[in-house]
């Protein structure tokens, strides 16, 4: 089946995006929609709900005003709202009136409906935004024209005796009433971009859906991300930002660092191209700054000081590694390999081949909107914690800076990490698309900074990672960073089980009935219950559910990912949010002002759950089962250009593409090896005995091991290999 790709243009050296069709692409708010023709906006409608009762703080005398301003405190409940375009639903409240809001593009044609959900004398008013300048004209009792784009009025019209102040062309819908249009774009008439368009969109995929413990939760986890899916028509670039509202207040698309690549990762398995669109939109910087800054808008501000987490090449080969788009990585990889380069460049302060945090004095740059919140906007120690995305994390407090070498003076175990996961999968890319020699020299660098990490980073007295000040001293402050030589993969076996023993399962520092505190639980500081002091991220859990499965342990990452969705689906199911952060005593994500809601990260908490069933784990393995997790199924997941299936409950059952992969009688982890090493056998754990059956020609090449074991041949039948324990 031919799927729908969004056009994409090389200029200078950059991508630009030109979407084409109907999606809530403006940063300005929810209740506007647009319609792009290739990128350029052809026209914009906007919901606003007219109250007699209402005077917006700019008018002076006037009685009656437009709700125009609509942010996530006001919606009640997200509904669908598919990657890239519509349909998209959910409902609102404004001055005490709930409303349902309704778009769905049908073969191109906008069909819009917003109606009360209670008796008031409110109207729906859709208002016609672009282009400036046109006007609203009657063709028939109900049709109208704007712009050339044809508009059926169904229950929404030009009021004939009743009167609005607006400087906008308006339809305007009876009192207490729902409200509905109809739009047909110009193009779309004239037959063009935007007809092949709604013609291709027939062919897009079914979307990803989940039963038993993973019900509703694929929905839950997806819309945050395309609810705030926007475009930046400065830069030509579709994104999804944490939050549009972050974006309203900022007056632009904002892209922030970390943040897009790891919602990257997490969409992938909804919506490649959405992914990869961010994976661009990221890295876009890089050809203008030499690295990916904290923050880029699309008005030009940008952190020019100071970068963020280095997960870009480990989020990307997560989501190639299966099937790899040798052309696209070809296309990524210099960003990629540039971005690497700043790091030991820039942030090696003392020179012993560790990194630490840090801000940079040149080049100078002013953003005065920034200083009533940050009186200094470069170079200090708190700007170069913002680099670390742990913004007021207790592990820097009373950090000095050193101003001359522009970094904090403490070896960052978590920066260290990312750093050696850049390698690792600039290595594994340099590899597939025809580098070998560069490979070689990441791998290198990796083995250098797995010893370093091991030699400095250690404390054997404790049994945990720890930061190092630069006079030798290991911090006491512990925080889920000092696991993350088990997402790298630099600790040996029996420290990664050391710490997990005695310090991820100890109540008294990170376990609970809600993983996990962004700090030790017997810190001083847990209890200010503020941001990264303590609170819940779903981008720690992640990376710490990908550590355990790593080493093979895989009960714990069951439970650890259980308690994730349960907090996750909690306050989901109590008020629609999926926060930014939770707090890790109660798990309420509204409990503080600075946990934005429908941030959409915190979806983070619910994918670690789907990844229990299926997961492209980076280090080579298509993984599918799992022994601990409750009985559940997901559907329509997309890796590369394939579709899975995954059916666990007493035994579990994989499609592909609609065809059977693989069944087992039992309940199984079955590791399949990415690559065509038949060095590796495929691993399978098992709780008790059982058949596994594999179907397929590529299988009849393979060996197996259970548990462990050496490895055995599997007995074939045809294009069948079966396995038996």
């Amino acid at each position: 089946m031919r799927r729908r790709r969004l056009a994409v243009v090389k200029v200078q050296g950059m991508q630009e995006h030109r979407p084409t069709g109907w999606n809530t692409w403006d940063f300005r708010g929810f209740n506007r929609i647009v319609y792009l023709n290739r990128g350029a906006t052809e026209l914009i409608i906007e919901v606003a709900i007219w109250d007699e009762d209402h005077r917006p703080a700019d008018e002076i005398k006037n009685r009656g005003g437009l709700h125009r301003v609509f942010r996530w405190t006001d919606v009640t409940r997200l509904g669908e709202h598919a990657p890239l375009r519509l349909p998209a639903t959910l409902e609102f409240t404004i001055g005490g009136t709930a409303f349902h809001f309704d778009a769905q593009d049908r073969a191109g044609e906008l069909n819009l409906s917003v109606k009360p959900l209670s008796t008031t004398a409110k109207r729906v008013a859709f208002l016609f935004i672009a282009p400036v300048g046109e006007n609203l004209a009657r063709s028939k009792p109900k049709n109208y024209r704007f712009a050339g784009a044809g508009i059926a009025s169904g229950t929404a019209a030009l009021p004939g005796n009743y009167f609005v102040n607006t400087d906008q062309p308006f339809l305007l819908g009876s009192a207490g009433a729902a409200a509905t249009i109809r739009v047909r774009p110009k193009s779309l008439k004239t037959g063009g971009s935007g007809a092949r368009r709604a013609n291709a969109a027939k062919t897009t995929s079914p979307p990803l859906a989940g039963s038993g413990a993973l019900a509703d939760v694929p929905r839950a986890m997806t819309t945050a991300v395309t609810w705030n899916t926007l475009y930046d028509t400065r830069r030509r670039l579709v994104s999804s930002p944490v939050s549009r509202d972050w974006c309203a207040d900022w007056k632009g698309v904002a892209v922030w660092c970390w943040d897009t690549f790891m919602i990257a990762a997490m969409i992938s398995i909804a919506s490649p191209e959405l992914a990869r669109l961010n994976f661009e939109a990221v890295t876009a910087a890089i050809d203008e700054l030499g690295m990916v800054p904290n923050y880029y808008f699309s008005h030009g501000a940008a952190s020019k000081d100071r970068s963020m987490p280095c997960l870009g090449s480990y989020m990307i080969w997560k989501t190639q590694a299966a099937r790899p788009d040798k052309a696209w990585l070809r296309a990524i990889y210099p960003r990629l390999a540039t971005w690497h380069r700043y790091w030991m460049k820039h942030r090696d302060g003392n020179g012993d081949g560790l990194l630490e945090w840090g801000s940079d004095d040149k080049p100078r740059f002013e953003f005065p909107q920034l200083l009533q919140d940050n009186p200094q906007l470069q170079h200090s120690a708190k700007c170069a914690m913002y680099e670390s995305g742990l913004d007021n994390s207790p592990m820097y407090d009373d950090v000095p800076f050193n101003a001359d070498r522009c970094t904090l003076e403490l070896a960052d175990v978590g920066l260290n990490c990312y750093y050696a996961m850049d390698c690792e999968a600039l290595a594994r890319i340099a590899e597939c698309i025809g580098k070998p020699r560069e490979a070689a020299a990441y791998r290198r660098e990796y083995e250098l900074m797995r010893r370093r990490i091991n030699e400095s980073l250690w404390d054997e007295a404790a049994g945990i990672y720890c930061n190092r000040h630069w006079d030798g001293r290991l911090s006491r402050r512990w925080a889920p960073t000092s696991f993350f030589p088990m997402i790298a993969g630099v600790a040996p076996q029996e420290r990664a089980e050391r710490m997990v023993r005695e310090h991820l399962c100890n109540p008294a520092e990170f376990w609970g009935e809600w993983v996990i505190p962004s700090i030790a639980r017997n810190d001083p500081a847990f209890p200010d219950n503020d941001y990264w002091r303590g609170r819940i991220w779903g981008p720690f859990n992640l990376l710490f559910a990908e550590g355990l499965r790593r080493y093979r342990m895989d009960d714990v990452a069951a439970e650890f990912t259980g308690k994730s969705l349960a907090l996750f689906m909690k306050n989901w199911r109590e008020d629609g949010g999926v926060y930014e952060n939770y707090n890790a005593v109660t798990g309420k994500g509204a409990d503080v002002w600075n946990a934005a809601r429908l941030y959409h990260w915190g979806g983070l908490m619910a994918f670690v759950a789907i990844e229990e069933l299926i997961d492209v784990e980076v280090a080579g393995w298509l993984r599918l089962g799992s022994l601990k997790f409750p009985a559940a199924r997901i559907q329509n997941v997309r890796i590369g250009d394939n579709s899975y299936d995954v059916d666990l409950g007493d035994r579990l059952r994989v499609l592909r593409n609609g065809k059977l992969l693989l069944e087992c009688t039992s309940r199984v982890i079955v590791r399949i090896p990415l690559s065509a090493d038949l060095g590796r056998p495929i691993e399978v754990s098992a709780a008790g005995s059982g058949k596994l059956t594999l179907y397929g020609a590529d299988f009849k090449r393979h060996s197996a091991s259970i548990d462990g074991g050496a490895a055995i041949r599997p007995k074939i039948r045809g294009t069948t290999a079966m396995i038996e324990w």
